[in-house]
């Protein structure tokens, strides 16, 4: 590398670095824009990865947190670079080395799950503070001043205890489906800083293996036989009385109706594409569809019988 070629990477390197601490800064104090960065702060690190190496990527999530400690309260940036650091560091290696993109999106995918195991017991272990009972505490408390707020509008006390049980049942859901929860949660962050790095490097030049169109997705079939399983562990806890077996058949059967909803949509897609429908009226029919639990239920069918079948050849 030249001396100008090397004064050009650190100049670009520092500009990423401080795109990182100015996108970590809204994550912290606004909360509208914030909802928005805390999602892709860690593309500038994806990006400084690829075009630099691994050192580089690291060296600039150590910097940019360090400056953003200064201008922030360091354990709050702490925890976001826990959280979701690792995941640039890890986006930008995987791309650099030209890995396909569905083993890019789990080593991402595994990255934010093990990242917030270990932010959780770090929480635990030097705070005292369980993050999963807190969790528990806030819906609880949302729960009991919605309840304070419709009781204040009149509302008839059969109505209140039927609300109240229900957001009971929410404490105890989020306390049941936190796996899935976690699972899913890990899988909508690490597609978005995938897509997202995807986008800024294309621009940049950068050629990266991007997903096959939404409308060609085909799952494995085995993916029938994990539903099954769920369905089966949620009917033998019914049935045995056993809390373990329907949590873990109640997780499985969360994430594989996702799955086969998502093998059904693009099933939708691929329908409406042969008839050219515009882009905008599909996407306007996959919201209606998501939306609407009935035909949500309708498009989750339709993806096991597109996995079992593989309707596009029939």
């Amino acid at each position: 590398m030249t001396p100008k070629e090397k004064t050009r990477s650190l100049v670009e390197a520092a500009m990423l670095a401080a795109l990182t601490v100015v996108l970590l800064l809204p994550t912290i104090y606004l909360p509208l824009l914030g909802t928005l960065t805390l999602f892709i702060w860690p593309v500038p690190i994806t990006v400084l990865g690829v075009r630099h190496g691994l050192k580089s990527s690291i060296l600039a999530m150590v910097t940019a947190a360090l400056i953003a400690s200064i201008l922030s309260h360091p354990l709050t940036v702490a925890s976001l670079v826990i959280w979701l650091g690792f995941l640039g560091i890890a986006l930008g290696f995987c791309f650099r080395e030209k890995w396909p993109p569905v083993r890019t999106l789990g080593v991402g995918i595994l990255t934010v799950l093990a990242s917030t195991l270990l932010l959780f017991l770090l929480t635990l272990l030097v705070f005292g503070v369980n993050p999963l009972a807190e969790g528990q505490t806030m819906l609880a408390e949302a729960g009991s001043q919605a309840l304070e707020f419709y009781r204040g509008l009149g509302i008839p006390a059969e109505q209140l205890e039927q609300m109240e049980k229900y957001y009971l049942q929410m404490v105890e859901m989020f306390r049941y489906l936190l796996p899935a929860t976690l699972l899913l949660g890990s899988s909508f962050t690490t597609f978005i800083n995938f897509s997202v790095a995807r986008l800024v490097l294309g621009k940049l030049g950068e050629d990266v293996p991007g997903l096959p169109p939404f409308s060609t997705w085909q799952f494995p079939r085995n993916l029938l036989l994990g539903y099954l399983v769920g369905i089966l562990f949620v009917m033998g806890g019914n049935y045995y009385g056993h809390n373990l077996l329907l949590e873990i058949g109640l997780n499985i059967q969360v994430i594989f109706n996702l799955v086969l909803a998502l093998a059904g949509l693009s099933v939708v897609h691929y329908l409406l594409g042969r008839y050219r429908l515009p882009r905008t009226l599909i996407i306007l029919a996959s919201v209606i569809i998501i939306l609407n639990p009935i035909f949500l239920q309708l498009v989750t069918f339709l993806g096991i019988v597109d996995i079992a079948f593989n309707l596009r050849k029939l």
